[in-house]
């Protein structure tokens, strides 16, 4: 007698379902796809990085531009700047006042004083009127042209402190007569005008072919202008306009 075989169906609980067959096709697993909410943030690419390098770069050289054309500006151009030494490797420059254009630096080279406007050397050499003028013209600038009675002023105080002998006394300025006896010229063609000289007392004297003006330093007065002989040897005083930026 042949033995019965029972079968039975098992399903599992929680089991995964069996893969969906395919006739003759076999199908690969593909793992579950990643959250888009969790994925890592890309890092930018160095195309992105020199691209942003190069902008920073042109506006550097944008801003740089930008001021060397506001100071050429400022200046009045390459003409002004001659009116200096060009041998001056520094500047000295205080902030000061312009009529039209506002606050602006007013500069002059190292060892010059400034004053309003204009620049100051005063020489520790000697030398007679037309080799002191022409040591002035050779920075740029002249033998000293004294237009009012503030800049008087203001030169026979800076020159009077520092005088140590009769020989320190006396400074070159930029007025003579030696064209013309009594007939005084400034060397930048300024009108000469009698009421604003300050000539000391009897003087100019026009003697001994006395052509050649001084700043004399030996009183508290500041009149202290004196004719001499344009060969005698004294100190110097050049001026010339500052720059201003």
């Amino acid at each position: 007698m042949a033995s019965e075989i029972t079968y039975a169906e098992v399903k599992f609980k929680n089991a995964p379902p069996p893969p969906a067959e395919t006739k003759g096709v076999s199908l690969p697993l593909v793992p579950p796809e990643k959250s888009t909410s969790q994925s890592a943030p890309q890092k930018p690419t160095w195309r992105f990085l020199r691209l942003v390098s190069a902008l920073l770069l042109l506006l550097c050289v944008s801003l740089l531009i930008a001021l060397v054309v506001t100071l050429l500006k400022g200046t009045g151009g390459c003409e002004e700047h001659k009116a200096l030494p060009q041998s001056s490797a520094e500047w000295h420059c205080v902030l000061g006042r312009a009529e039209v254009k506002g606050r602006v630096w007013m500069c002059c080279p190292m060892g010059w004083k400034r004053f309003q406007s204009s620049c100051y050397y005063r020489s520790i050499d000697t030398m007679n009127w037309g080799d002191s003028e022409t040591n002035c013209t050779g920075m740029g600038s002249h033998l000293v042209v004294i237009n009012t009675g503030t800049e008087q002023d203001f030169i026979f105080d800076w020159t009077k402190r520092i005088f140590t002998s009769i020989s320190d006394r006396s400074y070159y300025i930029g007025l003579t007569d030696q064209a013309q006896e009594g007939q005084w010229h400034w060397v930048d063609q300024t009108p000469y005008n009698e009421t604003a000289a300050f000539w000391r007392q009897n003087e100019p004297s026009n003697g001994n072919m006395e052509n050649c003006a001084v700043m004399h330093i030996e009183t508290k007065a500041n009149r202290n202008w004196n004719d001499i002989p344009c060969s005698t040897k004294v100190h110097r005083i050049c001026e010339t306009a500052a720059t201003s930026f």
